[in-house]
């Protein structure tokens, strides 16, 4: 009963009592005139999912609470697959699903709010796979996922050479892992775990990551572009408390209610025999523990700068080289941004170093905020950072790099005079190499800060 009531607290307090915002004649009557008519399978659990023939979830709490702060009037209906989802808002059948990311494709039909959440992507495997440091290890393996899936084209975009066998649902991706028909799939944290701990896969578990996350959006058809500013409103309105209740209503396990008294019996009994274990697990669970936290500093020091939290040079000369063969097989433009601080000495000589130390960690943070979700920045060494932006024209990273210009000199660094970088373009070239590149673009780095000097 207590269990219950908590559940029942959390829905009213992430819906009944969200604060509607306050809208402008204008944007009143836009809502008015875009009932929303919604489309969702209940099959990508826990952002959507069947309970007693109604379709819940993460993304149905966030749409909820949205249309409470928005007065918006929604209506949604399941739909028996996602293709059967993209169809319905490419037809203009359905207005809005709860839980999608921009592809390619889909920009040609729908356009899509910001991301209400945004979670690591993971790969599954059975259990007797170790920790999978590094996307390599996948070359040779079959991969399963959903063929009409975001991450269907995330992983042809940046892993065009993993051996992807598609499915239909990532149920199925699931099952030919248990059966050894496919090694692994790859899918965002709460996705797989959900299905991991919730629906019988006790065969497998998460055994590693690659480095993207993933941000999980509403996607409306394209004619109902006008919704999205306000969406987004809505979103950039939405608590800490409010995310929160929505990711704890969907941490509780539930369990039914035990009818039989013998089945008491059966689990004081496995109770004991827990107990008597207890020292040993607790033993075990120290020691995975601590290998754990070993794996993951160690990680940490290899592919992390350790002042500024970005990708050290190690990681971005891997992300580099790998970009480089992705643009040449593809055949789609790639540039990169090579930047420093101006001065920096003087900053070091004037303030003293543990300000330098404060000003790198605020520009790498000023630049990670701005980027995009497949963009790789790092540190280059010292006061250099290099910025690798995949299928980016020269003329849009030129307007990248100024843009960046303009957001660091405004900042406030808190020293006597306007901090500004320096910065060189470059796009990558037939026959070009991490060298030469470099090379191009800190030419370019050079002459744009002997102008300054």
């Amino acid at each position: 009963m207590k269990f219950f009531i908590k559940i029942v607290f959390l829905s009213i307090s992430t819906s009944l009592f969200a604060t509607p915002l306050t809208l402008s004649p204008e944007e009143q009557h836009i809502i008015q005139t875009h009932p929303i008519k919604c489309i969702s399978t209940g099959l990508w659990a826990p952002f959507n999912t069947l309970k007693d023939g109604k379709l819940e979830g993460i993304g149905f709490d966030y749409l909820d609470l949205i249309s409470k702060k928005l007065h918006l009037k929604t209506h949604c209906k399941q739909a028996k697959s996602w293709t059967e989802v993209l169809t319905a808002i490419k037809t203009k059948t359905a207005d809005l699903t709860v839980a999608g990311q921009p592809t390619q494709e889909r920009k040609a039909y729908a356009v899509f709010s910001k991301p209400y959440a945004t979670y690591p992507i993971v790969v599954a495997t059975r259990n007797n796979v170790g920790y999978i440091d590094d996307i390599h290890f996948l070359d040779d393996k079959i991969i399963a996922i959903g063929k009409s899936y975001a991450m269907a084209s995330l992983i042809k975009k940046h892993y065009p050479y993993l051996k992807v066998k598609y499915v239909e649902t990532l149920d199925d991706a699931l099952h030919l892992i248990e059966t050894g028909k496919a090694f692994a799939t790859i899918e965002i944290l709460p996705v797989l775990s959900y299905k991991i701990n919730n629906k019988g896969y006790s065969t497998l578990k998460i055994s590693g990551s690659i480095p993207y996350s993933y941000g999980v959006t509403m996607m409306l058809r394209k004619d109902y572009a006008t919704l999205i500013p306000l969406i987004n409103k809505a979103i950039e309105s939405i608590t800490v408390d409010e995310k929160s209740n929505i990711s704890k209503n969907w941490m509780y396990i539930h369990h039914n209610t035990p009818s039989s008294k013998n089945l008491y019996i059966v689990l004081l009994v496995l109770g004991v025999v827990v107990c008597i274990l207890a020292v040993w697990l607790f033993g075990l669970y120290r020691k995975i523990k601590h290998k754990n936290e070993t794996e993951k500093s160690l990680k940490k020091m290899v592919y992390y700068d350790f002042l500024t939290s970005v990708y050290n040079r190690h990681m971005l000369d891997i992300s580099f080289e790998r970009e480089i063969a992705l643009s040449m097989r593809s055949e789609q433009p790639m540039s990169i941004i090579f930047l420093d601080i101006d001065r920096f000495k003087k900053i070091n000589d004037t303030y003293g170093h543990k300000k330098g130390d404060s000003i790198l960690k605020t520009v790498a943070e000023i630049v990670s905020s701005y980027i995009r979700t497949d963009d790789i920045f790092g540190r280059w060494g010292g006061d250099e950072f290099l910025l690798i932006l995949p299928q980016t024209p020269l003329v849009e990273a030129k307007k990248i790099s100024k843009e960046l210009y303009q957001i660091i000199k405004s900042h406030d660094f808190g020293i006597e005079n306007r901090l500004t970088c320096s910065f060189g373009v470059a796009t990558y070239e037939e026959g070009d190499t991490v060298s030469t590149m470099i090379v191009r673009a800190d030419n370019l780095l050079y002459a744009h800060k002997s102008r300054i000097k």
